[in-house]
C-alpha cells in the first residue's frame, strides 16, 4: 500500500510539472495561428477593472503609454517574468504613474486564473502590481491564442508599438529601454506640435 502511495504520488507531481509547462508553450501551432494581434495594429477594445478597483481601458486619446502583459503563475517563463514587470511598475508608480513626463499605464491579465490564484501568488512575493484575473481566456484571445508571457505596449494613438512574449523573457531592462523610446517619440511629437 505503501508502495502504492508513493507511485501514486511521483505521478501526480510529474503530471503538475507537465501541465504547469505546458501552459508556457505553444509552439506546436504554426505562427499565424498563435498571433492575434501584432506591431503596428490597433490594440482590441477593451476595459477591465483591476484588482485595486482602479479601472484600465485600452481605448487611446489619454496621452497615456499602455503596458498590457499576460501571464499564468504556474509558468515558469512567467515566474521569472513577472518580478521584472514589478520593477518596472514600481518605478512608474515612484515616478507619479510617469515615465519622462508621460504617463504609463498598466494591465497586468492572468491568461486564465482566478483572483485567489494570483492573489495567493502575489502575497507569495511581495508584489504590488493591481491585476485582472479572468478565469477564462477571453481578453486573451483578442490578442493570442498560446504562449505567455506576453507583453504589449500600446502608444497614445492606441497603435501596438512593441510585442515581447517568451523568447527572450523581456527584462526590466528591455522594456525600460522600448518605453523610453516611446516616451520620447511622444515628446518630440509633441514639442513639434508646440504642446510641451
Amino acid at each position: 500500500m505503501k508502495r502504492f502511495l508513493s507511485t501514486f504520488m511521483m505521478f501526480l507531481g510529474i503530471l503538475g510539472s507537465l501541465l504547469g509547462f505546458s501552459s508556457c508553450i505553444g509552439e506546436d501551432l504554426p505562427t499565424e495561428q498563435k498571433e492575434v494581434v501584432s506591431v503596428g495594429d490597433r490594440v482590441p477594445d477593451f476595459e477591465v477593472m483591476l484588482s485595486d478597483g482602479s479601472r484600465f481601458s485600452s481605448r487611446s486619446g489619454n496621452g497615456e503609454i499602455k503596458v498590457i502583459a499576460f501571464f499564468d503563475t504556474d509558468c515558469s517563463d512567467c515566474q521569472r517574468f513577472l518580478p521584472e514587470l514589478q520593477q518596472l511598475f514600481e518605478e512608474v508608480r515612484r515616478e507619479g504613474g510617469r515615465i519622462d513626463k508621460v504617463s504609463v499605464k498598466f494591465c497586468v491579465a492572468a491568461r486564465e486564473q482566478t483572483s485567489a490564484q494570483v492573489q495567493h501568488y502575489w502575497n507569495l512575493h511581495s508584489f504590488t502590481m493591481p491585476y485582472y484575473a479572468p478565469a477564462n481566456r477571453s481578453l486573451y484571445h483578442q490578442f493570442a491564442r498560446v504562449t505567455v508571457p506576453r507583453v504589449y505596449l500600446v502608444n497614445p494613438e492606441g497603435v501596438i508599438v512593441a510585442a515581447f512574449a517568451d523568447q527572450p523573457i523581456p527584462t526590466y531592462e528591455v522594456l525600460r529601454r522600448a518605453i523610453g523610446r516611446l516616451t520620447h517619440e511622444f515628446a518630440s511629437q509633441n514639442a513639434a506640435n508646440g504642446i510641451w
